[in-house]
Parts: structure tokens; C-alpha cells; sequence
């Protein structure tokens, strides 16, 4: 682009790791939804699960990453 590093644009920072959050969320609510329904459960307990689960993985990835400053 302009010769700056990609890492010195906070958007540019910021952008990726939304989309690895939103990424990861999406990956547990799909890994739910198909247990839910190999294992035929009558209330989506592992979709439930699995999207806290994965939630609680993207903040702790998100909080690693944020700068020590």
C-alpha cells in the first residue's frame, strides 16, 4: 500500500481479529448444531454448550492479543 506495515493500522488489527472471533463462534455453533443433530437431542443442549464454549475461547484469544500497555 503505502509502505506501513500492517500491523502498525489499528483497523487493520481490529478487522482480523473480529473476523477471528466471529469465525470461531460460527465454528462452535456449527460443531453444536451438527452433535445436536448426529446424536437426534430434543433440546440443543451441545449447540448451546459448544456456542459457550467457543464465546468464551474467542474473549480469552481476544484479551491475549490486546496490547500490555
Amino acid at each position: 500500500m503505502n509502505g506501513q506495515d500492517p500491523q502498525s493500522n489499528p483497523y487493520i488489527r481490529y478487522t482480523g481479529i473480529a473476523m477471528q472471533m466471529l469465525v470461531t463462534i460460527g465454528a462452535g455453533v456449527f460443531l453444536g448444531l451438527k452433535l445436536d443433530e448426529w446424536l437426534e437431542t430434543k433440546t440443543p443442549w451441545f449447540t448451546i454448550g459448544c456456542s459457550l464454549f467457543f464465546i468464551m475461547a474467542a474473549l480469552v484469544s481476544l484479551i491475549r492479543s490486546l496490547p500490555k500497555n
